[in-house]
């Protein structure tokens, strides 16, 4: 990479990106075992029936989503000639509706994860994120989460809602410049065999991807995938409900905690950093759709069939959320990211301090999308989806 972690402290001034001893790998303690053990028995308060249930369910998803360290068929040379057709990268912010999207593109039978195919549609699907995969890729693909390689006094390890904030987009941006032919072969070796390991055919499956880092990273995605055509589907959300939501739901390991009003305007810094770079970068690629959330929980079928038509993927009707849909064996008890679509529970809470920090910062790029202080209205910008 041509960005060094000293060039890159040097931007921030008061941090500096540490690597660890495993070649600037994340360090992994020996207690992430036990702590999986503990995952899986812990029991909740559930009564035994429930917690049985409970234990089958975290079994059965580590299965599926390990299946790819334990399969042979990874490891053969023809996954080298299984075709990388036009992956499809879902971005936006934690919190901001990419589950909900990234499910319904799981539902297409060609469609597959990092840990399913259209059988196991609420699989997970952040490459950059699992451990286990983190170590396969390099580091300029993982996620935010698991950050031992980046030591920031504020932040800590942790970098949810502000990866993007003007202090630590240094350490996450990249472009063009930025891809080596070595982490190019590496991201299409391991985007092949997860393919080879979870697509029921190989040879016609569209991978699809929401390592929300990817946002600030599309030039660098096109470069690392030349030839691959990869398409991209930015999900928008107002921002004066994911400011307010980020530093109540989503918010980094603070090392101490800044004021509430120094909260805000970090996720004011993230929410606009990550929505100008994420249309600025995808619309250069000629390969890109921009959807808001709100749109999709009014009326989630037209957001549906312009993403397929955007991604060239056949619309399926199966794809849109509805009450006859069942869940996956192995999903948790506690998801509910399907159907009922729920409204916006946040907009009514944010008070007028928070509405100020959020405006002066997002204000003008919020209001070309169709985000205003009083409500939404039809987007400016001819890459969002009305």
């Amino acid at each position: 990479m041509t960005r060094s972690p000293s060039c890159l402290s040097k931007l921030s001034g008061n941090c500096s990106a540490q690597s660890s001893r495993h070649g600037g790998e994340p360090e992994y303690d020996r207690g992430v075992a036990f702590r999986g053990v503990a995952y899986i028995f812990r029991r909740d308060g559930r009564a035994d029936a429930s917690f049985t249930r409970a234990v089958a369910i975290r079994l059965d998803r580590l299965r599926r989503r390990d299946r790819w360290r334990y399969s042979v068929r990874r490891r053969l040379p023809a996954v080298d000639r299984i075709p990388l057709d036009r992956p499809i990268f879902v971005l936006g912010l934690q919190g901001g509706g990419t589950t909900l999207i990234s499910r319904c593109l799981l539902r297409h039978p060609t469609v597959v994860s990092m840990s399913g195919n259209s059988d196991y549609w609420t699989a997970t699907d952040e490459l950059g994120f699992v451990r286990n995969r983190m170590t396969s890729l390099p580091p300029s693909l993982w996620s935010s989460s698991h950050r031992t390689d980046i030591a920031y006094p504020l932040f800590g390890a942790e970098h949810d809602s502000v990866y993007a904030s003007d202090e630590l987009l240094p350490f996450y941006r990249r472009t063009a410049d930025d891809a080596t032919t070595e982490d190019a072969e590496r991201f299409k070796r391991v985007l092949r065999e997860h393919i080879a390991v979870y697509a029921r055919d190989p040879q016609r499956a569209r991978f699809v991807d929401k390592t929300h880092t990817y946002t600030v990273k599309i030039p660098y995605l096109d470069a690392l995938l030349e030839g691959c055509s990869p398409h991209y589907v930015l999900v928008l959300r107002n921002p004066y409900t994911m400011c307010f939501r980020a530093v109540r739901r989503k918010p980094p390991s603070w090392q101490p905690a800044p004021s509430y009003e120094r909260q805000i305007e970090l996720a004011a810094e993230h929410w606009e950093n990550s929505c100008r770079l994420g249309l600025e970068d995808g619309q250069r690629t000629g390969r890109f759709v921009a959807v808001r959330f709100e749109d999709f929980v009014r009326d989630p079928e037209p957001t549906v069939r312009a993403i397929c038509r955007a991604v060239e993927l056949d619309y399926l009707p199966e794809q849109v959320p509805c009450a006859e849909h069942r869940f996956p064996f192995a999903t948790l008890p506690t998801d509910t990211k399907w159907y009922p679509l729920r409204a916006d529970e946040w907009r009514g809470q944010v008070g007028e301090t928070e509405t100020a920090i959020i405006e002066e910062r997002c204000g003008s790029l919020a209001a070309s999308i169709g985000y205003t202080r009083e409500g939404e209205r039809s987007p400016e910008l001819a890459s969002v989806v009305a």
